[in-house]
């Protein structure tokens, strides 16, 4: 009986290896976008697979190209906890033209940041620290001392992601006019730390993606708290260059970047 289950057990393995080597490997997209698009159309998948931290089944959209399963650059199931999302990466396959842009995939970036670089412990701790670096020069603390119209603006905008920080956080957040970083009172560095340790794979690397384009973890958090949506994030970190743009106008994109670029990189 033993060795029944023993070479049961090694057939099922074959053909797990054997379905992987007939998934896609992202691994061989290039990042400069000179891959030509081999596939005709992208899809999602519902499917059971095992939770990596609890061993748990648990229902999942795999994403699929012309009907085959995609692997991440790790070799793991590109499979996405929601229905939405796994049709939102999907898009981003489908509107491919002759050649795949990476670049163009931010979704898609955010699945495999999260698949295989957030499952993993130690990963987890660096980014955490990273992201904790932000508060030293968080973009809302940093405010400007003229002109009067620019100050007043920053005190609007940005006061109201403070404030509603040191609500959620329950310390004091200080900013200044002075220096280009500072530290943050120990107890709000804390609290902010035990929030991020407790955010589940998927939306610490969605922390950490938009603390990274907006210049704050403060503005991250707030969104992910449902204190800001979109539009108001965008309209807090884009600030500082809608304000120069008001005043002297906006340098279009010219083959270099420009603010429409830069705008469109962050949405």
């Amino acid at each position: 009986a033993e060795a029944d289950q023993t070479s049961l057990h090694e057939k099922v393995k074959a053909k797990q290896e054997a379905k992987k080597k007939a998934d896609v490997p992202l691994g061989m997209l290039k990042a400069d976008g000179t891959s030509k698009r081999f596939y005709k159309s992208a899809g999602i998948s519902e499917i059971l697979e095992n939770d990596p931290r609890s061993g748990a089944l648990r229902r999942v959209w795999a994403m699929t190209l012309d009907g085959r399963m995609v692997r991440t650059p790790a070799n793991k199931l590109l499979a996405l906890p929601t229905k939405e999302m796994a049709m939102a990466v999907a898009l981003e396959f489908d509107v491919q033209d002759a050649h795949i842009l990476p670049y163009t995939m931010p979704l898609t970036t955010l699945a495999t940041t999260a698949i295989d670089q957030m499952s993993r412990p130690d990963v987890r701790a660096h980014a955490v620290r990273g992201m904790l670096r932000h508060l030293a020069h968080d973009l809302v603390c940093l405010r400007s001392a003229e002109p009067e119209d620019l100050v007043e603006r920053e005190s609007a905008v940005w006061g109201a992601v403070c404030d509603w920080a040191a609500r959620a956080y329950g310390c004091s957040v200080r900013t200044t006019n002075e220096w280009l970083q500072f530290d943050q009172d120990e107890a709000l560095t804390a609290a902010v730390e035990a929030d991020l340790r407790g955010r589940h794979d998927w939306r610490l690397a969605a922390i950490d993606q938009v603390a990274g384009s907006t210049g704050s973890l403060l503005v991250s958090l707030a969104m992910a708290h449902g204190a800001l949506n979109g539009p108001a994030a965008f309209e807090a970190a884009r600030l500082p260059e809608d304000y120069q743009v008001s005043r002297w106008g906006k340098v279009e994109t010219c083959g270099v970047g420009g603010h429409d670029l830069d705008a469109s990189d962050m949405r």
